[in-house]
């Protein structure tokens, strides 16, 4: 659409000047252009890809190996790559493939590196480009590039990658087929300065005599593993290098020759099946010969066979947190490790979890994992301490308690039991109601505390999220009370029950000749806290001992514990 642009009057070169700077501003707001991340080559760690030469029909050959030292945790998208060489698609390259390492440092592809995806390739950029991933970049990851020949190639061929200077060509963040570069989630994309070049090229070579062997793989056993099984499924990979078959292949187990006889040719796995495993040390390894006669001999791994027996002791429980909001969303992730009496972890071993009333208990997978490890989730939309108890074969290898509070509570760093404070003076007992208990007086707090040293601190907003749940009782059997307009003397029992002692010689008995200086005034405000009981009438009737020794907690006394299911 053509517009009709006004002149304007009296314009200087500054003034034309403003006016281009706003058309421009206002070009990229309609645009919606957004500053965006990017990393240069120095974020690119390209560790080189040696020199090499690849046959026809091969795989697994290395042509690129870098990490990518880029800020936070990211996602690697897409990679647009270049190959600078002759090689091409469907002359000389059958697939490239984008591999994660996995195993032993360094790139061993088939069967120990991970397979993230192929590349496709596109006439139009003569690019390899990967998308649509979902690939942790973090930092130090290292990633592999390789590639596999065609059987029937007629030229020699060069391979040189690149990972090139970045291109986004409609400049959104995203890759699309004919971008160039790393594309990340975050688009934190790059290299923005430069290429990053491998510095050495690999020929791709026409010679047509096959002369490598099967290249074959353990997939689920490694060098040093503890079993504690009488058989086993082994698995793994075999694949013939250069376009012919496996012809044979045989697995060792400490010297002695079994045949493989499951094999899946497409898959390119196979299994066999170990039987009657003793205990003790086993050497294995595997040998074929492929159909030209070609032959491989891995190398050795030594596994050691037990009978595990679970081990308490050896055994353990954790949680990440054992403060909880009560919004049964918050959770803690607990981890079980089973260990053997050798301390070796102990797989395929189930746990049974007892928790308090109210708790929420998520187990995904109730099976030890190689390591010994289960790991599960509790949860609670009701106030408390609560418990969670592991067990492993009836016997308990851990029990954790989780201080369920107030959503406004969890960064209080207090629990269930503290005593606490705000700016003033007072102090509470936070109870596991959930409320806060009043010390009515000073002589109630000191039967229950010689000191103030155990005080929390909380902010005011916090102590006002803890409604009062009402006044504190003398703790049972430390002190006498009477209140001024009543003569008797009371002993306090449990949950601030008084019970009249009916004459001074049973307060003699029981308290001893100085009975007398144990009793303290109680006003008749906070008589209203307490409960009559039973009378004492005879030395048998009431013992102080024990009834301190019963009164393991105030909230206890108070009737605010749930009792555990």
């Amino acid at each position: 659409m053509q517009k009709n642009i006004m002149p304007v009057r009296g314009g200087s070169a500054f003034g034309g000047r403003k006016i281009f700077i706003i058309i421009a501003i206002l070009a990229l707001t309609i645009l919606g252009a957004q500053p965006s991340l990017a990393f240069t080559t120095s974020s690119v760690i390209n560790l080189q890809a040696p020199y090499a030469t690849f046959y026809r029909a091969t795989f697994d050959g290395l042509i690129m190996d870098f990490t990518l030292n880029i800020s936070g945790t990211d996602t690697l998208n897409a990679l647009g790559l270049k190959n600078l060489g002759t090689a091409n698609y469907l002359s000389h390259i059958k697939y490239m493939t984008l591999w994660a390492d996995d195993g032993p440092a360094g790139f061993q592809g088939m069967g120990v590196d991970r397979v993230i995806g192929n590349f496709n390739y596109t006439t139009t950029y003569e690019s390899w480009y990967i998308q649509n991933l979902n690939e942790s970049a973090s930092i130090g990851k290292r990633f592999f590039v390789s590639v596999e020949t065609f059987s029937d190639y007629t030229s020699t061929a060069t391979i040189l990658m690149q990972i090139p200077i970045l291109t986004d060509n409609n400049a959104n963040g995203l890759f699309d087929v004919g971008d160039f570069g790393v594309f990340t989630a975050a688009k934190n994309n790059g290299p923005t300065d430069d290429n990053v070049t491998n510095a050495n090229s690999q020929v791709v070579s026409t010679y047509s005599i096959d002369m490598f062997g099967p290249k074959l793989v353990i997939t689920n056993l490694f060098d040093g593993q503890i079993l504690n099984t009488n058989s086993l499924m082994i698995q793994g990979m075999a694949r013939d290098e250069g376009g012919s078959y496996i012809r044979d292949f045989n697995i060792f187990i400490d010297g002695q020759e079994y045949p493989v006889q499951e094999m899946d040719v497409n898959f390119y796995t196979w299994r066999y099946d170990w039987e009657n495993i003793s205990d003790g040390t086993h050497t294995i390894s595997l040998q074929a010969h492929d159909g030209w006669g070609n032959f491989t001999q891995t190398g050795s791994i030594t596994v050691s066979a037990h009978a595990q027996t679970f081990s308490v002791s050896n055994s353990s429980v954790a949680a990440d947190k054992i403060v909880l909001a009560n919004d049964g969303l918050d959770k803690s992730t607990i981890t079980v490790t089973i260990k053997d009496s050798m301390g070796q972890p102990l797989p395929n071993k189930q746990i049974v979890v007892d928790a308090s009333s109210g708790v929420i208990i998520t187990i995904p997978n109730n099976n030890s994992d190689v390591n010994g490890k289960i790991i599960f989730e509790a949860r609670s939309t009701s106030l408390g301490v609560k418990t969670v108890s592991v067990k492993v074969d009836n016997q308990v290898i851990g029990t954790l308690s989780i201080t369920i509070n107030a959503p406004g509570l969890v960064g209080a760093n207090i629990s269930y039991g503290d005593l606490i404070k705000a700016s003033g003076p007072a102090v509470y007992y936070y109870a596991t109601d959930g409320k806060r208990y009043v010390f009515p007086t000073l002589n109630t707090y000191l039967t229950w505390y010689p000191d103030f040293s155990t005080v929390k601190t909380i902010t005011d907003a916090q102590l006002a999220a803890i409604s009062i749940g009402g006044n504190v009782t003398y703790k049972p059997g430390v002190k006498l009370i009477k209140i001024t307009t009543d003569p008797k003397v009371y002993a306090v029992d449990a949950h601030g029950t008084l019970r009249w002692i009916k004459t001074e010689a049973l307060a003699k008995a029981l308290y001893g000749d100085n009975w007398a200086t144990l009793v303290q005034d109680v006003a008749d405000a906070f008589f209203v806290n307490y409960n009559v009981g039973a009378d004492i009438a005879l030395v048998g009737d009431f013992s102080p001992l024990t009834a301190t020794a019963n009164a393991t907690s105030i909230s206890e006394d108070k009737i605010v514990i749930v009792p555990h299911t």
